[in-house]
């Protein structure tokens, strides 16, 4: 999704009439960014090496969107498994979930795909529930397929690596899975910023 320009401006800076509180919850397998998504989008900043979450981490961000000031009152939940009966407690009455994969890890991905299940289970039948591909800048090494129309450039061959990775396959599984469950999808990157403030824009529309 391209950026709405100067109809989305972070931190309220606009004219607008009318103020919406937004309960997100972010969720995911441990390392794949969810704190580092937060960070970028909340501060501007990225750190290389990110704490891992212990129990869940709070923050806020507003942006404008039109006549409307959304204020995302985000929950990053943390992801390791001894954590996870905890997230009930955060996703229970969140308007939307952010649920985050490594491109470079299959296991993530299908780990991801456990959380979409008990978010449309237990979680706000109207709940908006997003699917991040993060890590794009390490396209390289992507182990996930993705939409050929997505605009990706495909990453070049690595040579004298051995068998590469898919990187156009036939399924093209994330996007099938993200279309086959009314998901909202982008491939993000914290590093470079790709399409991080895109995806919170999106779910606040």
């Amino acid at each position: 999704m391209t950026s709405r320009g100067g109809a989305a401006r972070p931190n309220g800076q606009s004219q607008a009439s009318k103020i919406c509180q937004f309960k997100l919850v972010l969720l995911g397998e441990s390392a794949v960014g969810k704190s580092s998504l937060v960070l970028r989008f909340v501060k501007g900043q990225f750190h290389e090496y990110q704490e891992s979450t212990i129990g869940a981490a709070f923050l806020t961000q507003s942006v404008c969107l039109d006549d409307t000031t959304v204020k995302f009152e985000i929950w990053d939940t943390a992801g390791q498994e001894r954590y996870h009966s905890l997230a009930p407690m955060y996703y229970r009455g969140a308007q939307a979930a952010i649920v985050v994969y490594d491109i470079t890890n299959q296991e993530t991905f299908a780990r991801a795909k456990t959380w979409v299940k008990e978010l449309q289970r237990q979680a706000s039948p109207s709940i908006v529930i997003a699917l991040a591909g993060n890590k794009a800048d390490l396209a390289s090494k992507r182990m996930v397929e993705y939409e050929v129309s997505a605009g990706l450039p495909e990453p070049p061959p690595r040579p004298h690596a051995g068998p590469q990775p898919l990187t156009r396959g036939l399924l093209q599984e994330a996007q099938a899975y993200a279309d086959d469950n009314s998901l909202l999808f982008m491939e993000t990157s914290a590093k470079t910023a790709m399409n991080v403030n895109d995806l919170f824009l999106a779910i606040g529309e």
